[in-house]
């Protein structure tokens, strides 16, 4: 499941996956859009969530985290 949304001037990109043996994983990625293109930086949360909703919205909430306090742009980072 994913889902998009914008933020204070960036996007943010929510998934979750279904994880084999119960639950579902959560990630997000940061937009930031210039005239030239937009880097991404993706973040990976590190816990479990019951449903794919409940992974989407903590997601989304972790992107206006890291939007709110600045961020380390343009890599892949373990949230927590």
């Amino acid at each position: 499941m994913k889902s998009r949304l914008g933020y204070k001037g960036y996007v943010i990109e929510a998934r979750s996956y279904e994880l084999k043996d119960e639950g579902f994983s959560a990630e997000f990625s940061v937009e930031e859009h210039q005239a030239d293109g937009f880097m991404e930086t993706e973040f990976y949360l590190p816990e479990t969530f019951p449903t794919q909703e409940s992974a989407i919205e903590a997601a989304i909430k972790g992107g206006r985290q890291k939007i709110d306090a600045g961020f380390e742009r343009g890599s892949a980072v373990a949230n927590g």
